[in-house]
């Protein structure tokens, strides 16, 4: 380990802190000055007209109150790892709704990156290693379509065909948790394959560019002069350092396993932190939109401090200078 890793590591640690009051203030404001009335959305149409029925609910939730003092109470509340009550959800504690949501959202998106991850490596491998052939072409068009379609689209579609007109699967997700086990993959299957395809050409894409850098490398080529065998220069040398730069493709991935796939999750009606998310837009439920939010935004922040450091064990490369910089 570089002498200097966990002081970088500190660094960037310490320096989240700004951050993260930076990204509740932002978030806070934002939600808080788009159009819409949380107390409208939650008791409904026909309390528009009970003008003192809706400043009652104001002052209950707090929102008579000028937006920084809301913002210095929520914020204080955060602190003490308080997220508040839902607006809705039948007041439920934010912490609570997202923690029944986010097992769902992580299996979903886990199980897509996984599998994009596991067919998108040997595609790019075998697009590197026939540059330019009908199979490079292949993948080329392939994974530019797949990164074109759009996701929303090709549910619908899918939703359509393979679950209307054949009948082979479950359109939504609705009733699976009663579901015996031998029936589960036809409520999973279309989600799945909907989120799995970008992933399997976004990481093919890059697995292929990769793999041409290194496999153009003077090292290699002084390995294949050596009459090393081809299949143990590919897979043991040029492989292992073809895959270093996909720890930080990787990486930026997974803030999506908490984030969740909010379009997908509402049209599948699957149970996760993207439908909540979908949900409590809908409602104007700012604590579940702040909680969920920032929790996503917290992920990404955190996750990119671990990719750095993850980068720089892993690639011999990257050097972490006494200031805490790396180069």
């Amino acid at each position: 380990m570089q002498p200097g890793l966990w002081a970088y590591a500190a660094r960037r640690v310490i320096f989240l802190i700004p951050l993260l009051i930076g990204l509740t203030l932002v978030m806070f404001f934002l939600i808080h000055l788009a159009p819409g009335d949380p107390v409208t959305a939650m008791l409904g149409p026909q309390a528009a007209a009970n003008e003192a029925m809706l400043e009652q609910a104001r002052k209950n939730l707090g929102l008579d109150q000028p937006l920084p003092i809301q913002y210095l109470r929520w914020l204080g509340n955060i602190v003490q790892g308080d997220f508040g009550n839902a607006y809705s959800f039948n007041g439920k504690p934010v912490l609570s709704l997202i923690n029944e949501r986010l097992w769902g959202t992580i299996q979903l998106q886990g199980i897509s990156l996984l599998l994009g991850i596991a067919i998108a490596v040997p595609i790019g491998i075998l697009s590197a290693t026939r540059q330019y052939s009908a199979v490079d072409n292949g993948v080329t068009i392939g994974s530019f379509i797949g990164l074109a379609l759009p996701n929303f689209w090709l549910a619908l579609l899918l939703q359509f065909w393979l679950g209307v007109q054949l009948g082979w699967v479950k359109t939504i997700s609705t009733g699976q948790a009663d579901a015996p086990w031998s029936e589960r993959w036809r409520y999973w299957l279309l989600p799945l394959i909907v989120l799995t395809l970008p992933n399997v050409a976004y990481f093919a894409r890059f697995m292929r560019s990769s793999m041409l850098e290194v496999i153009h490398q003077d090292y290699i080529t002084t390995a294949r002069s050596k009459g090393l065998d081809a299949r143990n220069v590919l897979y043991r040398h040029a492989l292992r350092n073809a895959l270093i730069p996909m720890v930080t493709v990787i990486g930026l991935q997974l803030p999506r396993i908490l984030g969740g796939a909010v379009i997908i999750e509402q049209i599948f009606a699957w149970p996760g932190l993207g439908l909540l998310a979908w949900t409590a837009i809908g409602k104007r439920d700012y604590p579940v939109i702040l909680g969920i939010t920032l929790i996503t935004g917290a992920a990404i922040m955190i996750v990119n401090v671990l990719v750095d450091i993850v980068y720089a064990l892993v690639d011999p490369r990257v050097k972490i200078t006494e200031g805490g910089g790396s180069h």
